[in-house]
């Protein structure tokens, strides 16, 4: 059921003026599997976070195969524990992929999230595989 607009606005200014507003806090986390520098899909996520106003809690990133398991990734750990311990809401990265490749693995992360509850966000790879942070035009642009 939607809200009324002046319903909504008025709970908007209400948090904005009791000078405690919900933020979102959220974890980074890039894949690096180039070789590259994973400053720039960090950098890109952060201002993904940001653009929605989203707090960034904490960036994290792991140099491994797109292949590999999260349980091969040290800083995955790290996110899997911010995320049960609620000290974020969601996770930020690249790509479904850069978390979870083969299509079941994909299936036990979606549960998962889904049973914390918590979310993830894929915005579009600012590199689609360069570390040099250039961005490939997409085909149906």
């Amino acid at each position: 059921m939607n809200q009324p607009y002046d319903s909504v606005r008025r709970r908007i200014l209400a948090d904005a003026s009791s000078g405690f507003p919900e933020q979102v806090r959220v974890v980074l986390y890039a894949l690096v599997s180039d070789g590259g520098s994973p400053l720039a899909a960090l950098n890109y996520l952060r201002r993904q976070a940001e653009a929605r106003d989203w707090v960034v809690h904490s960036e994290l990133f792991d140099f491994a195969d797109l292949t590999s398991t999260r349980s091969e990734r040290p800083s995955w750990a790290e996110v899997e524990r911010l995320l049960r311990n609620r000290d974020v809401a969601g996770v930020v990265a690249g790509s479904e992929d850069e978390i979870a490749f083969a299509p079941a693995d994909k299936e036990r992360l979606r549960d998962w999230l889904r049973s914390l509850p918590a979310f993830a966000k894929y915005p579009d790879p600012p590199t689609a595989g360069r570390s040099d942070g250039t961005r490939i035009p997409r085909r149906d642009a």
